[in-house]
This record gives structure tokens, C-alpha cells and sequence, in this order.
């Protein structure tokens, strides 16, 4: 259920995307998000189903449930990369039983191989494929994403500033 006591209908959004300039030349978030658009609609036409603009709200559940459970299977694989796999002892960092576990888990980012911390961090793009998708579903614009994030940063800034 979604939180009833700080919702965000009434946030004023500001422009943010427009007073840094974006919206006179492409920038990366915009690339970005247009590419997995790309990636989704040819993955869509190759399985002969209907593009997200054609969705009903029963569509987007469906695809948001699938999108879910993606997303959440990545951070696992993520979860197992962030103590490093290469040596297999990875996913001691989340497991009390191993006893590497404390070992593992002293250790900084910073003391996993390039090639181990490289996987970790692909690990959370592909997080963010299954999130860019979520947006793309229920109709989220590159400029909408910019605007609302930080004008959400800014209510939850000032949230804390009052005790929140």
C-alpha cells in the first residue's frame, strides 16, 4: 500500500530540467532512458506484443509485477556480487552462516578486484534497466524523471530538516 501520510500530489515540481539547460541539446539521462525505450520495443515487437502506449491499466500490472520480481532478483544477484566473486565468497557478506562472513564483510570496496567490483556494479545497471522500464510503463518522460527526482530530493531534504 502506498503511503498515505506523504503524498506527493500536491509537490510543486519545478523545472529543473529546463534551468539546467536540457532541453535545448539530447543529455545522457535522455539518451539513456530513449535506448532502453529502443531495447523494450524491439524486445516487444520480436514477442509480437503491443507497446507500452497501447497498455491499459491492467497491461502495466501485469508488466509492473513481472518488472518487480526482475528487479528484485537483480539486487539478489547484486546482493551476491557486493562482497566480491571471483574467490566465491561474495555473498558471505549478507550470509551470517558462512564463516567469512565477518571476514568479508570488513572488507571496503575498495579491496575487490577490478574485475569484481566491474560485476557489482553492472549488477546495479541491470537494477536500473528493470527501473527505467517501470517508468517507461506508466508513461515517464526523461524530463518528468529529472523534474520530479529532484523535486522530490528537495520535499525529502526539507522533511528532515523538520523532523520528518
Amino acid at each position: 500500500m502506498a503511503n498515505i501520510d506523504n503524498k506527493c500530489k500536491d509537490l510543486d515540481v519545478r523545472d529543473y530540467f529546463t534551468e539546467n539547460g536540457y532541453d535545448h541539446s539530447k543529455n545522457s539521462l535522455e539518451d539513456l532512458y530513449s535506448l532502453q525505450n529502443e531495447t523494450q520495443s524491439m524486445y516487444f515487437e520480436k514477442q509480437g506484443k503491443k507497446p507500452f502506449s497501447e497498455y491499459n491499466i491492467g497491461d502495466v500490472v501485469d508488466f509492473l509485477m513481472v518488472t518487480n520480481h526482475a528487479i528484485i532478483d537483480e539486487l539478489h544477484e547484486m546482493m551476491d556480487a557486493v562482497g566480491g566473486i571471483e574467490d566465491g565468497e561474495g555473498n558471505a557478506a549478507w550470509k551470517p552462516w558462512k564463516s567469512t562472513n565477518p571476514e568479508v564483510r570488513n572488507k571496503k570496496l575498495s579491496d575487490l578486484t577490478p574485475g569484481d567490483l566491474k560485476e557489482l556494479k553492472m549488477e546495479w545497471i541491470d537494477v536500473m534497466h528493470f527501473v527505467f522500464n517501470a517508468g517507461l510503463a506508466i508513461g515517464v518522460t526523461p524530463q518528468e524523471f529529472y523534474n520530479f527526482y529532484l523535486s522530490k530530493n528537495e520535499e525529502n531534504w526539507n522533511r528532515q530538516k523538520n523532523n520528518y
